[in-house]
Formats: C-alpha cells, sequence, structure tokens
C-alpha cells in the first residue's frame, strides 16, 4: 500500500495552510461552543470564508455546485483545520448533508438548499434522538401527518447537537403506523425543518463545561411543504442509516489530527516545565505513556483514511464507522486523561496554567459523553461483532 498522498492533494494542503497563516483561525468570531470532537468551535464567519473559496462542497459533483475535486482533497482540508484548531464545526456536517441531498432530495429541496450550504449559510443539525428512543431509534413516537400539500410534525427531539446555532434540522417521524407483525423500519421519513418554522422551540441544555452544545427540541404542529421531504415517503430509515453512517465517519475524521495537536501541545509543556527539580517528561512512565498515544492517534488516523478510500470508491462500510467512531472517542478520553496526568488537577478546579491548562480542561469535560453521542460504545461494539466478525446476535 502506497502511504503516500498525490501531489494534487500535498498542493492543496499547502494552500490551506497559506489561507491560515493569512487570517489566523483565532480572528474569527466565535458563535458556538467547541463540542471537543475536533472539529473546533462554531464560527459562521469562518464557514462563509470557507463558502468564499469553494471548499464547502469540495467534492460534490459540479453540476450540483461543487467543486468536484478527489475526496482526498475534502479530507486534507479538514486534517489541516483540526491541526490548526480552525472554528470549522459544520463543515463536515455540511459536507455529508450536501451528499444526502445530491442522492435523495427532490430538485426543489436541492435548490432550495445546495447553494447556500455551499456559500456557509446554512448548517444541519439531527433530529433523531427522542428521550424514550436514544439507542433504539426505532422507538420514537415523533409523527408527520399530510394535510394538504404540507406536511405537519408533532414531537420531541433530544441531544440534538448546535440545533440552536444552525439553521435547519434534519428531523425522522413516522409516517406510517406499524401494522401487526410489521417492521419498526418501515414508515419513516426524514424532513428537512427550518429553525425559524412556527412551531419548532429549541430549549438548550446546559453541558458540564457551563457551555450549551446540546438542545432539547419540540415540534407542536410544525408545518413543511411536501417538497421537505428526504426520499419516497416512509423510507427515512434508508437515509437514517445512511445519516449516522456519514456522521460516525465526517463527525470523527477529525478528532486523530486535533488529539496529535494537543499531544505535541502537552509534549512540550512536559518538556519546558519543571516539577519536583526534574521536568515533567522525566516522570517515571510518562514519556512512555506519551508514545503510546502518539501510536494509537497515528494508527486511528491512518484507519480513517481507508474509510475515506473505501467511501470514494464505493466500497461497502457495513461494520467500519461503528468501530473508528468507537477508537476515536476511547482515544479521545484517553488523551484528556493524559493532559489531567501532565498538568495536574490545577487544571480541573480553576487555578489555570493559561491557554493550554483551559483548552485541556474543556477537552476533558466535553469526552465524557463523547462514547454516547452517535451511538454508545456498547452499541458499536455490538455492530462490529455481528457485521464484521459475524457473531450471532445474542
Amino acid at each position: 500500500m502506497n502511504f503516500t498522498f498525490p501531489d494534487n492533494a500535498e498542493r492543496f494542503r499547502e494552500e490551506v495552510r497559506a489561507f491560515l497563516a493569512a487570517r489566523p483561525p483565532g480572528d474569527y468570531k466565535v458563535d458556538a461552543m467547541d463540542g471537543g470532537y475536533g472539529s473546533g468551535a462554531v464560527s459562521h464567519e469562518f464557514m462563509r470564508a470557507l463558502g468564499e473559496r469553494g471548499w464547502i462542497g469540495l467534492s460534490w459533483p459540479t453540476e450540483f455546485g461543487g467543486g468536484g475535486r478527489p475526496m482526498i482533497e475534502t479530507l486534507v482540508l479538514a486534517e489541516e483545520l483540526a491541526l490548526a484548531s480552525a472554528p470549522m464545526g459544520p463543515l463536515t456536517g455540511s459536507d455529508q448533508w450536501g451528499w444526502s441531498l445530491i442522492s435523495d432530495a427532490n430538485e426543489q429541496l436541492r435548490q432550495d438548499l445546495l447553494p447556500k450550504i455551499a456559500a456557509g449559510e446554512y448548517t444541519s443539525w439531527q433530529g433523531f434522538s427522542e428521550p424514550d428512543a436514544g439507542s433504539d431509534l426505532l422507538a420514537l413516537t415523533t409523527r408527520a401527518a399530510r394535510d394538504g400539500d404540507e406536511y405537519v410534525i408533532n414531537g420531541r427531539k433530544i441531544w440534538s447537537s448546535e440545533a440552536g446555532s444552525y439553521t435547519h434540522g434534519q428531523v425522522l417521524a413516522r409516517t406510517h403506523e406499524i401494522g401487526d407483525g410489521g417492521s419498526r423500519t418501515r414508515g419513516l421519513s426524514m424532513f428537512v425543518v427550518p429553525n425559524d418554522a412556527p412551531g419548532l422551540t429549541l430549549r438548550p441544555i446546559v453541558s458540564l463545561t457551563g457551555e450549551v452544545y446540546h438542545y432539547e427540541a419540540f415540534l407542536d404542529d410544525v408545518r413543511v411543504p411536501l417538497w421537505r421531504i428526504m426520499g419516497p415517503e416512509g423510507e427515512g430509515f434508508r437515509e437514517l442509516l445512511r445519516g449516522l453512517d456519514r456522521d460516525r465517519f465526517w463527525g470523527r475524521f477529525h478528532k486523530p489530527p486535533a488529539m496529535l495537536r494537543n499531544l505535541r501541545l502537552l509534549e512540550d509543556y512536559a518538556r519546558t516545565t519543571r516539577r519536583g527539580g526534574r521536568s515533567i517528561i522525566e516522570e517515571p512512565g510518562l514519556a512512555r505513556r506519551l508514545a503510546e498515544l502518539r501510536a494509537e492517534t497515528e494508527a486511528t488516523r491512518l484507519l480513517f483514511y481507508r474509510f475515506g478510500w473505501q467511501l470514494d470508491n464505493d466500497i461497502p462500510t457495513p461494520y467500519e464507522s461503528a468501530l473508528y467512531k468507537t477508537l476515536a472517542d476511547e482515544l479521545g478520553q484517553r488523551v484528556a486523561n493524559f493532559a489531567v496526568e501532565v498538568l495536574e488537577s490545577d487544571m480541573m478546579i480553576g487555578r489555570d496554567r493559561g491557554d493550554l491548562s483551559t483548552e485541556m480542561r474543556q477537552l476533558y469535560l466535553t469526552s465524557v459523553g463523547q462514547t454516547i453521542a452517535g451511538g454508545t460504545s456498547e452499541v458499536l461494539r455490538t455492530t462490529v461483532a455481528t457485521r464484521g466478525l459475524g457473531l450471532a446476535k445474542s
């Protein structure tokens, strides 16, 4: 296997680095918190800057307003922005949303959304989970009923990331009831609901950091026109699976480079800071722990590039997103725990050691829930066992 990048990808990498050097990421206004997944904070100003350069939808087909560039360049872009801790929060989600529209949406929905997504003006949140339908999403109770030329949606969603900062929700609802002995996967439909739709209320959920990342969504007689459905009515389960698969990949692809950046910062701190009469890096076992985490990070990075190659070549990925998402989130927690070891308890009780302490405390607190969000590690390990290893369901 050739582990080198093609010349076009390396040239594009230098272009991205020049863009970041010309105007550092810290210069942009931040609109919402960094969730700790590696994609940085949310800056709508930064998203528009990416849109102006044609870097949102970089690999979409040109006939849909994309750049028609190889997927490897989209991966390089996400990696370089993560290494720079750029506030690109919605970027990879916007890219996958666009691909969903290209593959499944009607022409009116594409024309309404794709140009604005590519410009960095439209962003989307996922309305999948419900208070009693988290890991078991098929237990959802949100309903959508046809009324003339509209659907009327009623229900409740929870744990919708950045819903209050984005512009549209992808809302999963049941349009057909399950008959006796019928499959729960039938009769689901996916809708695109704008945040300003009458009857949609978003309630913030305060995180461990004291900031807001997740929201609860209440849909009370929310009306959307018929053309705001994704795909044929009743076939939303397919769209749900695609959405989760893409989310687990795109939502975690930038975690290895982000963790690499964090490890470099911690290594530099450990080499230049003394504690107990010696530099921290000389403490027993610390250098070995650092080396182990660096090796895990590099291995996880390569696995994500392999997944990207599979997607680009239409190779089935029945279990990979579950496996790599689990690896990435558990790696993030180990890096966060290592930060506590390096910076000691001052990091957690508010006696800052400067910006590094603040950043690592944020990483530690946000990492706690990441093996739950987007599919728990326990459920995803079952997916790997059954779909990847061919083991029987228990």
